[in-house]
């Protein structure tokens, strides 16, 4: 029974592999890789954006750390670059950077919170964003 079972996972996951399971091919790049989402995820390059009404109020740009969506809530939770547990929620974009094109976006963007500037993000970098 248990081959037979360990079986039917390898034929699953080679399916997903080949054929379809775009979500959890998602998950999986989300998380780090197939192994890193069976434990939780594992550390990568994060770009979060935070916006209010159209505004960019936040932006991390966080090395080697795990952004993660905490049970039962809608926001976002991970450790800023100091170290300090952040809460977030409403109109965030997070993005994993995992090389290739990312690595330009990782470029791109800067680090940027309105509670401590005079300009809007826009108006600081000259910006356009989507």
């Amino acid at each position: 029974m248990k081959k037979t079972h360990m079986l039917g996972i390898l034929l699953a996951l080679t399916a997903c592999l080949t054929v379809g399971c775009a979500k959890q091919r998602n998950r999986w790049a989300a998380n780090g890789g197939f192994f890193a989402s069976m434990t939780g995820g594992v550390n990568g390059d994060h770009v979060v954006i935070s916006q209010s009404g159209g505004e960019i109020m936040d932006v991390w740009k966080l090395k080697n750390s795990i952004v993660q969506s905490p049970e039962g809530s809608d926001g976002w939770l991970f450790r800023d670059n100091d170290g300090n547990p952040v809460n977030i929620g409403g109109d965030v974009k997070v993005i994993r950077i995992v090389g290739g094109s990312g690595v330009n976006l990782w470029d791109k963007d800067h680090e940027y919170h309105m509670e401590f500037e005079s300009q809007t993000y826009r108006e600081k970098f000259n910006v356009e964003r989507e």
